[in-house]
């Protein structure tokens, strides 16, 4: 299943709310929805995806399965988002209880697309006997954007997992990087739809009550669009609602070039860039530039003498900041607004 929501901040003004990063050709003219589909080809008893989205974004969903129908097999539109625990308990809910269920979110970037799908496959051994198994990735540097699983060490590919850790700030991210026993929460959920329902049922029965009277009372078409009782289910993240609560959940450790391209920074360093360390796109001159993402969707840009920084430009706003600085892009969207 793919969760395909989001608001678009993170990279704005490349992404908006009504076309956020998943969609947006970030990635030598393919999105990153795409390279999703695309990510599990070859794995064997793969079923169609289920993809939840909104309506605000189902035209999108559309227009990518154009282009691979046979990849999409239904899509779960909800009236409004309420993060990701009530989105995974729909899917699960629409599914065989003793379907093993791969929850993916559709705007991260995966290298190692062969790598990944060996770690799935070992996942799903474990998901038949009875785990919730996420995916954390070895930290390379002190990150303050993501989130942190803390596991208890052994032999095996499998690590029971103490507690997850929300971002932190930079003190507490150098302490996490350099202790050995964190690693980076990938956001990816490999379980039997039986499991996750019967633990949501009893970790956040109010989310499981809410989705299950938004389903519609007919039979659903290949498009499901839940009713308004879904805004009742509180908003609340998969990690939150169960990971955190339940005593099946386990992690793997993957090596397979993850990324949730959650700043310019990160999209920066997953793009092709020039010898000067440059990615640079649309129309733009620039001299003595390096480190730096500069994008042109509207006119011509001139940039020079510059290091490591962001410059993006679209018709409506023009985004300047160091590269350093990429995660306040969320914050300054909202001034902008």
């Amino acid at each position: 299943m793919i969760l395909s929501g989001g608001s678009g901040t993170r990279l704005w003004p490349l992404s908006t709310p009504d076309t956020p990063k998943q969609f947006a050709k970030l990635l030598d003219g393919r999105s990153l929805f795409e390279l999703t589909l695309s990510r599990l080809d070859g794995l064997e008893n793969l079923a169609p995806a289920v993809v939840v989205t909104g309506e605000r974004h189902l035209a999108h969903v559309r227009r990518e399965e154009d282009d691979s129908p046979s990849r999409v097999g239904s899509i779960i539109v909800e009236p409004e988002g309420r993060n990701t625990a009530p989105a995974v308990i729909a899917a699960a809910l629409t599914s065989h209880s003793d379907d093993i269920l791969l929850i993916l979110p559709s705007d991260h970037l995966v290298a190692d697309d062969a790598g990944f799908r060996d770690a799935v496959a070992v996942a799903v051994k474990l998901a038949i006997e009875g785990a919730i198994v996420t995916f954390g990735v070895r930290p390379t540097r002190p990150e303050t954007g993501y989130g942190y699983i803390e596991f208890v060490g052994g032999d095996g590919p499998s690590h029971p997992i103490e507690r997850f850790k929300e971002k932190p700030d930079l003190d507490e991210a150098e302490r996490l990087w350099q202790d050995g026993r964190h690693l980076w929460n990938a956001g990816i959920f490999v379980a039997s739809a039986g499991v996750v329902v019967e633990e949501a049922r009893s970790l956040c029965p109010a989310v499981v009550a809410a989705v299950e009277s938004s389903f519609p009372s007919t039979d659903a078409e290949r498009i499901v669009r839940l009713g308004e009782e879904f805004r009742g289910s509180p908003s609340i993240s998969f990690d939150h609602a169960v990971m955190e609560h339940t005593d099946r959940g386990v992690v793997i450790e993957i090596s397979v070039g993850w990324d949730d391209v959650g700043s310019y920074r990160s999209l920066l360093e997953v793009s092709r860039r020039d010898d000067e360390g440059n990615h640079i796109t649309g129309d733009v001159i620039v001299s003595d530039v390096t480190g730096s993402f500069i994008s042109a969707t509207s006119r011509r840009v001139v940039v020079a003498g510059v290091d490591a920084m962001i410059v993006v430009e679209t018709p409506d706003v023009v985004l300047v900041l160091p590269v350093a600085r990429a995660q306040d892009v969320r914050e300054l969207q909202k001034d902008a607004d």
